[in-house]
């Protein structure tokens, strides 16, 4: 058994967009299962699309359930888990809430700690073919040009993009990996606190302090992953958590689990040729 991902390059005119395009392969035959894997949440919106007839299951609630075709992921505080029967593939993209929600122009806070079929939740012919662009192109780097040429045709429907608050400030979360505190957004974006957190509810299903608290923890676990013999208290400053039982609090919320119990449950998996955060 063997599993590949690739992440593919995003242009400079998307990158207010996305975030990323990646894809997943599980080399296996079709009766073998993979352990069980995860992804993190990253703070984007993300669609996924079966390429290959072999299927993947997700786990919904207590229970497992076969992924839909073609999948939509809001925004979330803990990790998709998920096995795959030999033979999946899966390309991926993961799109900025605030891109998503000005593209189509709908919120995305019912998706908030869920995910559905994305022929549910988007109208008929809303993404024209792209699921069947995607699913029938020759290859990976061409379903990488689709997604491309189908997002620039976006912005140019929409006429381009408009600078709006929202934008501003999870612009401002990012860059700050969820440095700032509330009132210091809203103070940059000038609006009051109330307004912020009300529209982030409204649009993306989640407060922006937990917006933030998803950031930083990203960026916390991407750093260990980056730094494997960094410690927790490195980490912890690194990142202006107040003290390590703040990080572990925060990791404990957002993977079920504290630091060394969670990593040691997946430390085979660590030693695979591939990346356990493909999904972000």
């Amino acid at each position: 058994m063997k599993i590949n991902t690739q992440r593919y390059p995003v242009p400079n005119d998307l990158q207010s967009v996305l975030e990323g395009m990646w894809t997943y392969q599980l080399e296996a035959p079709d009766n073998e299962i993979s352990p069980v894997q995860f992804c993190m949440p990253g703070g984007m919106i993300e669609l996924l699309f079966h390429v290959s007839p072999s299927t993947h299951q997700v786990l919904a609630g207590a229970k497992w359930a076969t992924a839909p075709e073609a999948m939509i992921i809001g925004l979330r505080q803990g990790p998709v888990f998920f096995t795959a029967q030999g033979g999946t593939s899966i390309f991926g993209l993961n799109i900025k809430p605030e891109a998503f929600v000005f593209l189509f122009n709908k919120p995305v806070c019912e998706l908030a700690q869920r995910f559905a079929d994305m022929n549910d939740f988007f109208a008929a012919n809303e993404l024209g073919n792209l699921q069947e662009q995607i699913v029938s192109a020759s290859d990976d780097h061409a379903r990488a040009r689709i997604v491309i040429q189908f997002f620039r045709e976006r912005l140019a429907m929409r006429g381009g993009r408009e600078r709006h608050y929202l934008q501003e400030a999870m612009e401002h979360i990012r860059v700050s990996t969820g440095g700032y505190s509330i009132d210091e957004v809203a103070e940059k974006v000038f609006v009051g606190k109330r307004q912020l957190q009300r529209a982030f509810q409204e649009q993306f299903g989640v407060s922006p302090k937990l917006y933030g608290r998803i950031v930083r923890f990203k960026g916390a676990y991407d750093y260990v992953k980056e730094h494997p013999k960094a410690s927790w208290v490195d980490v912890t400053y690194h990142f202006g958590y107040s003290d390590q039982s703040h990080f572990i609090r925060d990791f404990k919320e957002f993977t079920g689990n504290n630091p060394t119990g969670f990593l040691s449950s997946y430390e085979p998996q660590l030693n695979l040729p591939f990346a356990l955060n493909v999904c972000n």
